[in-house]
């Protein structure tokens, strides 16, 4: 598999404080990641480090095309949804050329693949927040990039439009995008091909869902009590034991 995002050694500091120590990382194209792990374990440092926002202390990053959703994402509240989609083609054509005719058609494809046409012609100041982050994402979409970094993409969703934007990463997914996405809701990350667990700076652990999202590795990064279940249908299920004590 080729790799479109690839991390050796990583190490970052905050001034006197160390958040990631020797950490590798690839992503494949057409491969999902997900990014998981307790609050402060440096999952988001690193995807800053892999969009190239942050430059590590130590270690070496080498990627191709990158877009990047952050968690808070600030939208012109007076621009169009379009106009804000459109901006994903600035890298391919600058910013006194016009749109071409092949733009226009990557605007209008992120456009459907996530599923903000009935409101493109609206102002984001109208727009609810899941529309605003279904927004950011189709901008980033129009990109074409190799890879698509995303911190936190389901906040502001609800039910259904997390199953929407799954199923939109995995279209990206299968026209040959690397995904590397920020979660902590551990149901969607069931659902990547891989997960990688952040915890003390470093990666605890790092594999298949199945492999990864266990109740005693869930327990010990978390510092809290975790269960594991799983469907007739095979799907896992993690979520925290309410009750128990960790190693209880």
């Amino acid at each position: 598999m080729t790799a479109t995002l690839a991390m050796r050694e990583v190490s970052f500091s905050y001034g006197s404080v160390p958040v990631l120590a020797a950490v590798s990382l690839s992503v494949g194209a057409g491969e999902i990641v997900a990014l998981i792990g307790p609050n402060g374990a440096g999952k988001t440092t690193l995807l800053k480090i892999a969009a190239g926002l942050l430059r590590p202390q130590a270690g070496s990053v080498a990627f191709a095309a990158v877009a990047y959703l952050a968690q808070v994402d600030p939208l012109p509240g007076d621009w169009t949804a379009r106009e804000i989609v459109e901006l994903g083609r600035l890298p391919h054509v600058g910013l006194f050329r016009a749109l071409s005719a092949r733009d226009h058609a990557a605007v209008r494809s992120a456009m459907e693949r996530t599923g903000i046409e009935a409101f493109a012609g609206r102002t984001v100041d109208t727009l609810s927040g899941g529309e605003r982050q279904r927004v950011a994402l189709a901008r980033a979409l129009a990109q074409e990039p190799s890879v698509l970094l995303l911190d936190e993409p389901t906040n502001h969703l609800d039910p259904r439009h997390q199953v929407e934007l799954f199923a939109t990463l995995r279209v990206a997914a299968g026209d040959g995008v690397g995904v590397v996405a920020v979660v902590h809701d551990l149901v969607f990350a069931a659902h990547a091909d891989r997960c990688v667990l952040l915890a003390g700076g470093g990666i605890v652990a790092a594999g298949p869902p199945g492999e990864v999202l266990r109740a005693e590795t869930l327990s010990a990064a978390y510092g809290t009590a975790m269960d594991v279940l799983r469907t007739e249908d095979g799907r896992l299920i993690a979520l925290p034991a309410v009750g128990k004590r960790e190693g209880g």
